[in-house]
């Protein structure tokens, strides 16, 4: 199974696609459960509010971090496989429910700060809309990792359709 290639179109839709994961269940095409992939996407919102914990070589940032910021946000797609700076990584094992709440916490948060984000370590300092258009792009990629469990097993699914 390869992951899904999600448009969630803001973050209302990215707390119901995450909501919806929660109650349904899914099936984890990566490394990391739903609440793994919360504590990474609140990582890095949190870090636009109160700076982040770790440093980027300033030659990346002046050679590859606006050109990599126009190539994410004109593509909507963020490049699989890549290399996190988050240490440590998300631990399994979290409280799935408790990761849920916490992400809730952290998107209203985000969404509706009023002051200016903090330069990123790796693009520099963003406008506020590059800065939430990265961050739900960021969203899209991590979720679409986890696919929705189905309600009804397939060969159910394919008799109601006669």
């Amino acid at each position: 199974m390869k992951p899904r290639e999600l448009d969630l179109p803001d973050y209302q839709a990215v707390l119901q696609e995450v909501g919806m994961l929660h109650q349904k269940g899914y099936e984890p095409v990566g490394n990391w459960d739903l609440a793994q992939v919360l504590n990474h996407l609140a990582y890095f919102m949190q870090g636009a509010l109160e700076g982040s914990q770790f440093k980027v070589p300033w030659i990346f940032k002046a050679l590859f971090g606006k050109m990599v910021l126009r190539r994410i946000l004109t593509s909507k797609r963020m490049k699989r496989g890549q290399f996190t700076p988050q240490r440590p990584l998300p631990p399994s094992g979290l409280d799935e429910s408790e990761a849920v709440k916490n992400f809730h916490v952290m998107v209203h948060r985000f969404v509706n700060y009023q002051g200016e984000y903090v330069p990123s370590p790796f693009f520099g300092k963003m406008t506020r809309e590059e800065c939430q258009e990265l961050n739900r792009i960021h969203c899209n990629h991590h979720l679409g990792y986890l696919i929705p469990q189905r309600q009804f097993p397939l060969k159910m699914q394919a008799k109601n359709l006669s």
